[in-house]
């Protein structure tokens, strides 16, 4: 029988697989803005203000502090386990991202031990909840 799961554990899992979305969202940049000119001789309108509007993306709050939560959680990863950090990002990536293998899976195409892998999910996931103030 496992340890029982601290109650965020469902939650955090939750925003770990929303995370390529938001950083889909992330990447987007904002609609452009025109702005009518009034000028003598026309000229029609023009875009408010190119250079933020090309630069700048903008999430919700809520969603900004989930991004940011899971982007802390992968720096920290490779900061603390530079041995081994592109591994234990790859188990996150097949299971929560892609969404494409089960722990089991994603440890055999790795390849590392079912319990390696299972530990780094939860070391992952518990760098977000603390990402998210929730430990």
């Amino acid at each position: 029988m496992g340890k029982a799961k601290e109650p965020y554990w469902s939650y955090v899992k939750s925003i770990i697989r929303e995370y390529p979305q938001l950083e889909k969202e992330m990447k987007k940049p904002l609609e452009q803005r025109m702005s009518i000119s009034f000028e003598a001789g026309g000229g029609g309108g023009k875009i408010g203000n190119p250079t933020q509007d090309c630069v700048i993306h903008d999430l919700p709050p809520k969603k900004q502090r989930k991004y940011d939560a899971v982007t802390n959680a992968i720096l920290k990863t490779r900061l603390k386990h530079p041995d081994n950090a592109d591994e234990r990002l790859k188990i996150i990536d097949l299971v929560y991202w892609k969404q494409s293998h089960t722990i089991e899976g994603a440890a055999m195409r790795i390849p590392c031990h079912r319990n390696a892998a299972g530990s780094w999910q939860g070391d992952f996931i518990k760098l977000v909840a603390d990402e998210l103030d929730l430990v």
